[in-house]
């Protein structure tokens, strides 16, 4: 095209035995193009959308940069939501109140006895704040 060979933006497979095939580009008048090996189609489109062609619409900015504060993430912490008061006065487990120490325990031996621990029902997890678009 106007003096340099334009290369084909798809993928169009050749054949691979060792046979000899007739491979045929045909262009028609409306600007599409049919690709054929041994007389049957492998591939067709538009030249202008499978061929570089034509310049692009809109040519990137080589000055164009991101600002320092540009974020990529499509949502982010709310900068303006705060922890509420009490949140973390709930502890993620308790001791069990119905847990009684074993008859056979010695302190001697076994250490002081703790109660098993269950998790709290009041507790709320993490806090974390709202996310945003």
């Amino acid at each position: 095209y106007k003096g340099k060979n334009q290369m084909i933006k798809k993928d169009i497979k050749c054949e691979t035995d060792q046979l000899t095939h007739l491979y045929t580009l045909i262009i028609k008048p409306d600007n599409t193009y049919e690709v054929e090996i041994d007389q049957k189609k492998v591939e067709s489109g538009s030249l202008y959308d499978d061929f570089p062609l034509l310049p692009p619409k809109e040519i990137p900015d080589p000055t164009d940069k991101k600002p320092a504060d540009w974020v990529d993430e499509a949502e982010i912490p709310d900068p303006e939501d705060v922890k509420p008061a009490g949140w973390d006065d709930e502890p993620a487990q308790l001791a069990d109140p119905d847990a009684k120490r074993p008859d056979d325990w010695d302190e001697e031996n076994d250490g002081e006895w703790e109660a098993p621990l269950i998790d709290n029902p009041n507790y709320k997890g993490e806090w974390k704040p709202k996310m945003i678009k």
